[in-house]
């Protein structure tokens, strides 16, 4: 039987634009009360007034994911006005692009920070309180190009690598305690952090709301891994099935190898000043 989404308590940071602007939606249809956490205070303000009256309650929180304080503090905030936390989505991420040696330290650094550092921090500070309530079940926003190499997107890759990671190694320690934990992987999602970039020759990009959907599905199932789409799990069974020679191949014919190879520079402007700000 699926899981009671309706009546539940869920916060999603990266609340205010593409997927976690989409998994608040989709919870909200469902019946749960919805907390949009973002570094952008007005942009998760006016997300959160757009979906009034989509779900019984939305409501807007600043949000910097990089300091474990913040966390704390915002997630003790949402608990006090809407109710304890039954479902963290880590979904906050950001993807500079470029050639390794071309990208600064400070780029490096910050994608750590965000894109790992945000896991854990809410993690971190969640998981004390689900524990005590012996309930609770966090959905961890990774990548497919945490299975696979993402030429271009090195760090990017690195730290999705290291939220599977985590998220595995986590669930293990808290095996039998009432607590789920899954983790997302989509591939091209088409939202602002894949403009400018190139495309590979197939799939095509994926849809905010199916990313959503899999958020759903996991909080319903409480399945551990999903790939969106599906058959984007040939990115971990190819690898351990063929010789590498031939994987790599295959790769190639698809494009994957190029896709973020050469960059609109004036398509991409926009979401790189918003990141590096």
């Amino acid at each position: 039987m699926a899981r009671q989404i309706a009546n539940r308590v869920a916060a999603v940071t990266g609340g205010a634009r593409g997927i976690g602007r989409a998994i608040a939606h989709r919870l909200l249809q469902e019946g749960a009360r919805v907390a949009i956490l973002d570094l952008d205070e007005a942009e998760a303000a006016t997300c959160a007034e757009a979906l009034k009256g989509v779900g019984p309650e939305v409501r807007a929180y600043p949000l910097d994911v990089t300091r474990l304080a913040d966390v704390h503090k915002t997630l003790a905030r949402v608990e006090a006005e809407l109710g304890p936390i039954d479902f963290l989505i880590n979904n906050a991420g950001i993807m500079p692009l470029g050639a390794f040696l071309d990208q600064s330290p400070e780029s490096d650094q910050r994608q750590v920070d965000v894109n790992l550092f945000g896991v854990l921090n809410g993690m971190r500070a969640m998981l004390p309180l689900m524990e005590a309530r012996k309930r609770g079940h966090i959905v961890n926003i990774a990548s497919v190009a945490g299975c696979m190499p993402a030429p271009y997107a090195a760090v990017y890759s690195a730290t999705k690598y290291a939220v599977i990671g985590a998220t595995e190694s986590i669930r293990f320690e808290y095996a039998g305690s009432g607590l789920d934990f899954s983790y997302i992987l989509p591939a091209l999602v088409d939202t602002e952090l894949i403009s400018g970039t190139g495309r590979p020759r197939y799939p095509p990009p994926v849809q905010p709301r199916d990313v959503a959907d899999a958020v759903l599905r996991a909080l319903q199932t409480g399945r551990v891994e999903i790939f969106v789409p599906r058959f984007s799990r040939l990115s971990v069974l190819l690898p351990a099935l063929l010789p590498r020679r031939v994987y790599e191949r295959i790769g190639r014919v698809f494009g994957v190898d190029e896709m973020f190879a050469s960059v609109d520079e004036e398509g991409r402007a926009s979401y790189r000043n918003r990141i590096r700000h």
